[in-house]
């Protein structure tokens, strides 16, 4: 299917549930997450080291993205359910996880469910997303956005309810800058031949493709990619194409990093004014009635982008791994 996102409010049921093990190394993690009663589809997230600051994410926002085949079965998906049983296993056994679930039904959807697995570390939190499909199953690419929320103390007052960064916070970076007669400055970055390079500081929405994008929008563009210069529910340009989804965002002091990366994405893109990376991930390629598990993780710790590279790195082998000194 060849366009963006159409913007559509969607209804989920949801239940949210925390468990323990026996993993003393987990259990010391500096971060939380809590579930915001009346926003259904997010989370905030805090951590003690860091305590003027306060993270978002939402799990769910407008329509997919969607293009290929439904495969007919696990086969054909290149799925190994016994792999992703043991994904499922190690992470509801984590100290101190959380458990998110939300039923997808609504129109522009394949009727699905989504089980999210939240586990606090050291250093962020690991991810896990297990999607089940029903009698339609999912086309060999079928992208969700995935929304990681920064908003400052300039942003608009609900957006703080789900977030409060004003270390991270361009907006709130801009507006200092102004005041000093400066030019916006970045500071989003994402991996190109192995040099992390800033997404400009500009509020219209930008982005780019990892490799996956690349592959799926040739084929949705016949080879012709000038014909789709846009991608994404807020019309992201796209820039020149990264080496991962690895998207990250750093204090005003470069003290910090925080950032998201996730299995199988094909684009990330920056957005304002709810000051946002945005990672796209493929969930598709699943038969009717198939289950496929994805792994992520979001980054938040003191460090440098060189030491969120060679985490992510040593996380998901393969990432950062152009990674220049």
């Amino acid at each position: 299917m060849h366009g963006n996102f159409v913007r559509l409010a969607f209804l989920a049921m949801f239940v949210f549930t925390g468990s323990s093990m026996d993993a003393p190394a987990q259990s010391a993690s500096p971060i939380e997450v809590s579930l915001l009663p009346n926003r259904r589809s997010f989370v905030t997230i805090r951590h003690r080291q860091d305590p003027l600051n306060r993270i978002g994410h939402r799990f769910q926002e407008h329509l997919p993205l969607v293009e290929g085949p439904v495969p007919r079965d696990y086969r054909e998906a290149g799925i190994n359910p016994g792999e992703g049983a043991r994904l499922e296993g190690e992470f509801a056994r984590g100290a101190g996880v959380q458990r998110l679930q939300l039923d997808i039904s609504e129109d522009g959807w394949a009727p699905q469910t989504w089980t999210f697995w939240l586990l606090p570390v050291s250093d962020g939190i690991e991810l896990l997303l297990k999607v089940e499909t029903r009698e339609y199953g999912l086309n060999s690419y079928y992208g969700i956005q995935q929304c990681f929320r920064l908003s400052g103390a300039t942003n608009a007052a609900w957006r703080q309810e789900i977030a409060r960064t004003p270390s991270f916070s361009e907006f709130d970076y801009w507006a200092e800058l102004e005041k000093e007669g400066k030019p916006p400055a970045s500071l989003t970055y994402v991996l190109r031949g192995g040099i992390w390079e800033t997404l400009p500081a500009r509020v219209e929405t930008v982005g780019a493709r990892t490799p996956l994008g690349l592959e799926v929008d040739r084929r949705r563009t016949g080879g012709n990619l000038a014909a789709m210069p846009r991608v994404g529910p807020y019309d992201a340009e796209m820039l020149l194409p990264i080496d991962d989804g690895l998207i990250a965002r750093v204090n005003r002091d470069r003290t910090w990093v925080c950032g998201i990366y996730w299995e199988r994405s094909s684009h990330v893109s920056v957005h304002h004014p709810a000051d946002c990376l945005h990672s796209i991930v493929n969930i598709g390629g699943i038969p009717p009635y198939g289950r496929r598990w994805l792994r992520g993780k979001i980054y938040w710790f003191p460090g440098t982008l060189q030491d969120l590279a060679r985490k992510c790195q040593h996380d998901f082998p393969g990432v950062g791994s152009h990674l220049r000194n």
